[in-house]
């Protein structure tokens, strides 16, 4: 009669990695790797594996080795990508260029996404077992405070992740928008100077230096004074914007 209960209502759970109580039973349903499924129930201070329809006696220790399974593997991806993270960040303060960041960034966050759904929802189960069975509440407390740490570490790659995108499309933009405002300096001389330069081509008398020999020299001189002037503006805009480095040259 347990089995035909089980089996109807393990067809109507929708939801993995989760902790469900009922009033005979409970069930504790782990459904981390591909194409595994684990069924436990928790029935009279004994923990049963339901397989192939079957209620299969299963120790404490064997249970708790798989949760520790479990926060190992995600403990090494994390690792893993904690790497990959740390590696960028020493690359933007050595001032390098961090090559296919995008492309990148999309496969990180998605696996710090997956890890992150799994840890949760796995820690809430644990949580809500630790709870309702007493006679295992020992061996779960230090599985329980090994994947709260993992899930904080997990929530802080995936903030520091978004601290790098951030950082370099700021760094893009910022370039982007020096090199439209040069070019609009640029276009601000050549347009009208494109207007002198026809001016004096037409075949008028009477023009402003037309007939002075060093007429050339006036004008050529007068362009790089113009550009000169405008480069020393542009060094001095620079200087003034604020930079980081100068508040800790201050304090040494």
């Amino acid at each position: 009669m347990l089995n035909d209960t089980l089996k109807q209502i393990i067809n109507n759970i929708n939801i993995s990695n989760a902790y469900y109580e009922f009033d005979e039973f409970d069930i504790f349903m782990l459904d981390v790797a591909k194409k595994s499924r684990n069924i436990f129930v928790f029935k009279d201070s004994q923990i049963f594996e339901y397989k192939d329809e079957k209620l299969i006696l299963f120790s404490n220790a064997e249970f708790i080795a798989i949760l520790k399974e479990i926060l190992q593997n995600e403990k090494e991806k994390n690792n893993t990508i904690n790497l990959s993270i740390e590696k960028r960040e020493e690359l933007i303060l050595e001032h390098k260029k961090v090559k296919n960041f995008l492309t990148k960034y999309f496969v990180l966050k998605v696996k710090l996404g997956k890890s992150s759904k799994i840890v949760s929802s796995v820690l809430e189960a644990c949580r809500i077992c630790h709870s309702r069975q007493h006679f295992i509440k020992k061996n779960l407390k230090t599985v329980i405070l090994n994947l709260a740490i993992l899930e904080r570490n997990i929530k802080d790659n995936i903030v520091r992740l978004e601290g790098i995108y951030t950082y370099i499309n700021t760094a893009r933009s910022e370039k982007i928008n020096k090199n439209i405002y040069f070019l609009s300096i640029i276009s601000a001389i050549f347009l009208p100077l494109n207007l002198i330069v026809g001016f004096f081509g037409m075949n008028t008398k009477n023009l402003f230096l037309s007939e002075n020999e060093y007429g050339t020299y006036y004008i050529l001189t007068t362009i790089l004074v113009i550009f000169f002037i405008l480069f020393l503006w542009y060094q001095f805009k620079d200087k003034k914007e604020l930079d980081l480095d100068e508040f800790s040259a201050k304090k040494k």
